[in-house]
């Protein structure tokens, strides 16, 4: 593991739609992997265009995140009869005295010293020259759209081209725009890629790791589990599943509230790119660590109870209707990224260090609630017929 060979690429530039798909989570997933470019030969380069995106969009997040502690202490202090200087004290544990962007600064300041990210200034490029690319409709600028939305890019594009250029290098850019695919295809100093998964694969010191994701890839293949890495790899993945916190939608004639949401693992698929490759990208390689991408398709048992209710037309007061428990099956998509440690030169000196399962579990569709059948119907019938007698002047109340 102590060779180091001759990278094709020398620079890793990504687009704010990258980071926006992960909800800019720079310290977690595939974005937390590029603190190994840190003090190597492959420079992360930010475009100010992108930066300036990601510290609008970082502070909206702060601000949101801000107001949702403040109502969530109103609703402490008035539902658990908190004081009002409890609610300060924690208040001020959490909120300091910088603002949302100085926040959102300090987070993108972090970021890209861990990762030794370089913020290229757009200034770089002139005007002229983003000029001279719109009227000649040349990439990133396109014959129909929004011309508008694409002199960022351009300024963004051609500064990264120009900074790679003077560095005689060339740089990977990871975007899903098709205008910065388009940019990418026409330049001598730019490759396109649209997944960061695959394009830290192509930065990989492929040869170095070479016999260890042969050896991995047979292993899952041939579920031969000889050094255990396949029993941790299924209770690293139960362990994150069955921690995941659970989106739920249902229908209902009632009001519904979910009181408890929890999942049972089931299993796992490993995607397969063949009957005999598995779909795995290396995403990072150390002399004592290997960071690999797995693609798996993730099959649990989501169990939800519903409280129902409805409001009484009369005094407007919440009458409950019971309960009900359900069951639902759900398979779901993710990325895994699953880190080794020790002898990285073959499995047998290896342990799995920590498992990722990078995707949240889409929202579950439970359809449409009804009473459980029984008491809690006997209980909905019997109030429907108070309610009619009351409406009609009948009995009083209760």
């Amino acid at each position: 593991m102590t060779d180091s060979p001759e990278l094709d690429h020398h620079a890793l530039c990504i687009d704010t739609n990258i980071f926006r798909e992960t909800g800019y989570g720079l310290d977690k997933g595939l974005p937390a992997q590029l603190d190994q470019f840190a003090d190597s030969p492959v420079q992360v380069v930010i475009s100010e265009i992108v930066h300036r995106e990601m510290k609008r969009h970082l502070t909206e997040l702060v601000g949101k995140a801000r107001a949702a502690l403040e109502k969530g202490l109103k609703d402490v202090q008035q539902e658990m009869l908190a004081s009002e200087g409890a609610a300060h004290r924690a208040r001020k544990a959490v909120l300091t005295s910088e603002s949302d962007g100085e926040i959102a600064q300090r987070r993108l300041d972090r970021f890209y010293e861990r990762c030794g990210a370089m913020v290229l200034p757009a200034d770089s490029v002139s005007s002229r020259e983003v000029l001279d690319r719109y009227f000649n409709q040349e990439p990133p600028f396109v014959a129909s759209g929004d011309k508008k939305q694409e002199f960022p890019d351009a300024y963004a594009l051609m500064s990264v081209e120009k900074w790679a250029e003077e560095q005689d290098c060339k740089a990977l850019v990871v975007s899903h725009d098709k205008g910065w695919k388009e940019f990418c295809e026409r330049s001598e100093r730019l490759v396109y890629r649209n997944d960061l998964g695959s394009a830290l694969k192509l930065l990989q010191p492929q040869n170095a790791a070479g016999r260890f994701m042969s050896d991995f890839n047979e292993c899952l293949v041939a579920e031969a589990d000889e050094h255990g890495i396949l029993a941790t790899l299924a209770e690293r993945i139960k362990e994150s599943v069955e921690a995941m916190e659970i989106d739920v939608e249902a229908d209902s004639r009632f009001y519904w509230e979910p009181t408890e949401v929890y999942s049972q693992y089931k299993g796992h698929e490993l995607r397969h790119l063949s009957p005999e490759q598995v779909d795995i990208d290396l995403v990072r390689v150390t002399e004592h660590e290997v960071v690999v991408r797995l693609r798996a398709g993730i099959t649990c048992d989501v169990h939800a109870s519903f409280a129902l209710s409805v409001t009484d037309p009369i005094d407007k007061d919440e009458v409950s209707m019971g309960s009900q428990s359900m069951q639902l099956e759900q398979t779901f998509d993710s990325d895994v990224l699953v880190t080794f440690e020790g002898d990285t030169r073959g499995l047998a000196g290896v342990s799995v260090k920590s498992v990722e399962v990078v995707d949240a579990m889409p929202k579950v569709e439970f359809g449409e609630i009804e009473m459980a059948r029984g008491r809690d119907e006997e209980d909905y019938h019997q109030y429907l017929e108070d309610l009619a007698m009351d409406q009609h002047g009948g009995a009083e109340p209760l």
